[in-house]
């Protein structure tokens, strides 16, 4: 297995939970839909094409970061047109949105062919598509790209400010001592979240035919039991 490395980071970003809609969630991380999304668009495909490049060259993610604030945005828009108002006027409505501030990260693309994770470093030097952080405005700028490098995986129990496979609330024990901890940092229990993973396309619908727990850890903690996972900057992740 071989893997790239991307440092990146974006004033805002926004990744939505799936099923939100007046209250859009965000996820503290992205979700491995908005990875393949994000190589995607390095690449020059399409979504749908996306999903199957990612299938095809057999990638994993692994990613881990961190933003400094959040704030909520109050949105007005228009629906559909309103057939029961005579002069056909738009319906409007208002939703919340979640934002992240100053949001910075790395993640992985790792894959068994070699030249598959060398020409992907190609197109992030020079991405087709600008790179966003969830929302089109969320522009994302990369700071730097790895070359390709062997993977290396080991048995790991600490982790923080990443993305686990599963549900992992169960076996798992807080790092934190609070009585260290300054108040002005943000104590984040792990979370799951049952995410799509594959899609079936019929022209621009798609409908979800997979979904996939995925544990987001904020602060530390240490599992139970050790899962593989790879070094990042000192970081540990595994991958999705």
């Amino acid at each position: 297995m071989f893997s790239i490395i991307i440092k990146a980071k974006s004033v805002t970003a926004s990744f939505r939970v799936p099923e939100s809609h007046t209250f859009q969630q965000t996820l503290p991380l992205p979700p491995i839909t908005t990875l393949t999304g994000i190589v995607g668009a390095a690449v020059g495909l399409s979504f749908s094409e996306a999903m199957a490049f990612r299938v095809e060259n057999e990638f994993r993610f692994g990613v881990t970061g961190r933003h400094l604030g959040q704030f909520r945005d109050l949105w007005k828009y228009n629906k559909v047109k309103n057939c029961y108002k005579p002069d056909g006027s738009d319906r409007q409505d208002v939703l919340l949105r979640e934002f992240l501030v100053d949001f910075s990260m790395e993640f992985i693309v790792a894959a068994p062919d070699k030249s598959a994770v060398a020409k992907l470093r190609l197109a992030f030097l020079r991405p087709q598509y600008a790179l966003s952080a969830g929302n089109s405005d969320d522009i994302i700028k990369i700071i730097d790209v790895s070359k390709p490098s062997r993977l290396q995986e080991l048995p790991c129990t600490d982790f923080e400010n990443t993305v686990l496979p599963g549900d992992s609330t169960a076996v798992y024990e807080p790092l934190l001592d609070l009585e260290q901890t300054s108040i002005t940092e943000t104590i984040r229990a792990p979370q799951v979240y049952l995410l799509p993973t594959a899609f079936a396309f019929d022209g621009d619908v798609r409908r979800v035919i997979r979904r996939e727990p995925f544990t987001f850890v904020g602060s530390a903690i240490s599992l139970n039991k050790p899962i593989l996972a790879v070094n990042v900057a000192g970081a540990h992740v595994a991958l999705i």
